[in-house]
């Protein structure tokens, strides 16, 4: 189905959310949806051999071999993303490939050929993070096509690859020759009439897309453009088709076809749709034997924006809006202000039988919104506000005896978020959604407005119309101290946009992270633990957690809680292991190119967790911790000497901190041997006492330095003491 928005992202078949958007980037995209994609698709065409081989074909061709790499290099809405999973379906349908996969690039600057999976006859689709103002792709990436094709030519599988021009001229060195083919580009005609006849399959294509108004619409037009006018010619057919079937059926009998001058009438409103119809929308506001009341506007932008709605709350939301907008009371409660009746034919809307109003023109509403926002300019900032609180406060229908249920509140909401998106876009300025976000966070992120915001940012930071925009708003609302828009930026980075970029991501998540908001602390702590299921951030991610933890501003408050919720968590398919051990405990994922949490940075992590123990958070944090890495250390033989140096290390810290850190951790193994809820065992027992025997070694080692009796001059600065300063310093005092 044809999936309209106030944003067309040139790829707006609704099956997509279902078979892609909402799955896990991993996942092999589902047959149906690729079956959807070749209904609609229009294949790309070249001036200069029109007639001859089909530069889509060519391709289609290359891609049969085993171990081919096809770079498609294009700007936005140029459909390169349903033209690759066009090929890659043809593919799956001729039994060359058994699946159709994304994969992530995923944080670093580099695609190593081990990024791949160990599937065999796969295609697969990699789209390249587009380059930021301190993250870009290695220039080595062309070079390493080679090798990447030899791993995909050993499984039989294949690979798209996603880019933009100026990307690819940086990245192309050393690139298979003819990787990046042109494919040339479809003509607009071509994706009008896939899209009308697969929306409707008698849709008279010829009499709309071969009339000269039309024909005018569609020149030079983008895929996005062209699928906009798509949804005008559906709608205003099947609006004269359905005044038809309201015919009694003696006048349709009489009636063959739709009169020309009807369907003349009809192609005028699609082009006065196409501009927003703005000369009758001026017509309307400013008529020449009257003066628009401020009510009478009022009304038509209420109606537009709370379309579907009860009349009868419109109507009070159009007396509210009056007021806020002009400062004045608008009393509506009495028979002083023109009624319900007289406002809706004023409005040029009609009442159905759900009390409801309808607009029969097409894009009247969008552009009756449109139009306001264009001719009042110094009312923007007032109708943003407003705007953002009509999902929220729906009072004013009581009086009115009218129910708005949650699902129309949710339904107004979707409308209000794609129109604030809209104009945030095109005009670059993040104020409606920033509004959006402000006045959602309030209502409570428990709350069903809240993931909504949520979503229509996420969905928006992945799509290449919206993506470049979105991504610069929310690196500037990380920065800020503002509570509601670093907890939108923390929830849009463990989402879709997240899994797509999580480069990104992370540097988001940083800038939010230095700012150590108390409200946004807990939800950077769960944002860790969703990006570092993903193995190919885990060495960066760390990086920062290490560094929160090493910053005297945020090692008592991120540092702490992050660290501890990568410490305290663990999956349920983990056996147990806590998330910053499981690449080491984990037999699949042992290969030598795992990311393996070097010592250095647990020790940086554990000391937070120890001394942030004296608070009541803190102490149950610590306790979580120490019982699972120890239960860890009895399960998981292998893992009890890291996890030993790790906390005998964490501990060793010369002066009056030493032993406060040392005996906290003594008292929580203690609890850990025996305490509520965990029973005795002589197992657990011995594993605490071979960790205080080596906690008691260290300790000798440190006084034996500090005392001076150890030969080696002590380092100018306390620091730490590793394993083998301790274990020389015993071997001396035993000498």
């Amino acid at each position: 189905m044809l999936q309209r928005a106030l944003i067309n992202h040139g790829e707006m078949i609704g099956k997509k959310y279902v078979f892609e958007q909402t799955l896990d980037s991993h996942a092999p995209i589902a047959p149906e949806y690729l079956a959807v994609l070749r209904e609609v698709y229009a294949e790309p065409r070249r001036e200069d051999d029109a007639w001859l081989t089909s530069p889509f074909d060519g391709a289609l061709a290359a891609l049969r071999l085993a171990g081919s790499i096809l770079v498609l290099s294009r700007p936005p809405d140029s459909g390169r993303t349903i033209t690759a999973y066009v090929l890659l379906g043809r593919l799956l349908d001729e039994g060359v490939i058994t699946e159709v996969r994304p994969i992530p690039f995923g944080g670093s600057q580099h695609f190593p050929t081990r990024r791949l999976p160990h599937d065999h006859r796969c295609g697969y689709l990699l789209e390249l993070p587009p380059d930021e103002d301190d993250f870009a792709i290695d220039a080595s990436f062309g070079a390493g096509l080679r090798k990447i094709s030899e791993r995909l030519e050993r499984r039989g599988s294949r690979l798209i690859v996603l880019t933009r021009p100026e990307q690819w001229r940086r990245l192309c060195q050393g690139a298979p020759e003819g990787a990046a083919p042109d494919l040339g580009t479809a003509r607009p005609r071509d994706i009008a009439e896939r899209w009308l006849l697969a929306q409707e399959p008698g849709f008279p294509v010829d009499a709309w897309l071969k009339h000269a108004d039309i024909q005018r619409l569609l020149d030079g037009q983008s895929p996005t453009d062209v699928l906009n006018l798509v949804y005008l010619l559906l709608e205003q057919h099947r609006t004269a088709q359905q005044a038809i079937a309201a015919m009694d059926d003696a006048l349709r009998q009489q009636q063959q076809a739709v009169p020309a001058r009807t369907f003349e009438e009809q192609v005028a409103d699609v082009v006065a749709a196409h501009s927003n119809w703005e000369d009758a929308l001026y017509e309307w506001h400013e008529p020449e034997e009257r003066s628009r009341t401020s009510f009478e506007r009022n009304f038509l932008l209420t109606a537009a924006v709370l379309r579907g709605d009860p009349v009868g709350h419109v109507y009070a939301k159009a007396a509210e809006l009056t007021a806020t907008l002009d400062k004045t009371v608008f009393k509506v409660d009495g028979q002083q202000a023109p009624g319900v009746i007289a406002m809706t034919r004023a409005a040029k809307a009609r009442r159905v039988d759900d009390g409801s109003l309808v607009f029969d023109r097409p894009h009247w509403d969008d552009a009756a919104i449109e139009y306001f926002w264009n001719d009042r300019p110094l009312a923007r900032t007032t109708f943003l506000r407003w705007l953002a609180q009509a999902p929220v406060d729906t009072s004013a229908s009581k009086e009115a005896l009218e129910t708005i249920s949650k699902d129309d509140r949710r339904a107004l909401a979707g409308r209000i978020g794609q129109f604030a998106l809209r104009w945030a876009v095109r005009h670059r300025r993040q104020e409606p959604l920033e509004e959006i976000v402000k006045a959602w966070y309030v209502h409570g992120t428990d709350k069903e407005l809240w993931p909504l915001a949520v979503e229509l940012l996420d969905s928006a930071a992945i799509h290449a119309v919206s993506a470049p925009y979105i991504h610069s708003m929310l690196l500037g609302w990380a920065g800020r101290k503002e509570p509601s828009l670093q907890r939108a930026v923390v929830a849009v980075c463990t989402g879709e946009f997240g899994r797509r970029h999580t480069g990104k991501a992370l540097r988001r998540l940083r800038h939010v992270a230095d700012k150590g908001l108390p409200d946004v602390i807990d939800a950077l702590r769960d944002a860790v633990c969703v990006l570092w299921s993903d193995p190919t951030v885990r060495s960066t991610l760390f990086s920062y957690v290490v560094e929160w933890c090493r910053s005297d501003t945020t090692r008592d408050t991120v540092g702490h809680r992050t660290f501890a919720a990568l410490a305290t968590s663990s999956p349920p398919r983990a056996e147990g292991l806590p998330l910053l051990l499981q690449a080491q405990g984990d037999e699949e994922s042992a290969d030598e190119d795992a990311f393996h949490p070097p010592v250095a940075g647990l020790v940086a992590g554990w000391r937070t967790l120890l001394r942030q123990a004296t608070g009541a958070a803190g102490a149950r944090e610590l306790d979580t911790a120490v019982f699972l890495w120890l239960d860890t250390a009895l399960q998981k033989q292998p893992l009890r000497p890291l996890i030993f140096e790790t906390l005998r290390e964490a501990v060793n810290v010369r002066g009056s901190e030493g032993p406060n850190l040392r005996e906290t951790l003594r008292t929580c193994a203690e609890m850990w041997v025996q305490g509520p809820d965990r029973p005795y065992s002589e197992e657990k027992e011995d594993l605490k006492r071979d960790l205080s025997a080596l906690l008691d070694n260290d300790l000798v080692a440190v006084r034996r330095l500090q005392s001076g009796t150890q030969q080696t001059p002590a380092p100018p600065e306390p620091g730490p003491v590793g394993p083998g300063e301790a274990d020389a310093a015993a071997g001396v005092d035993a000498a």
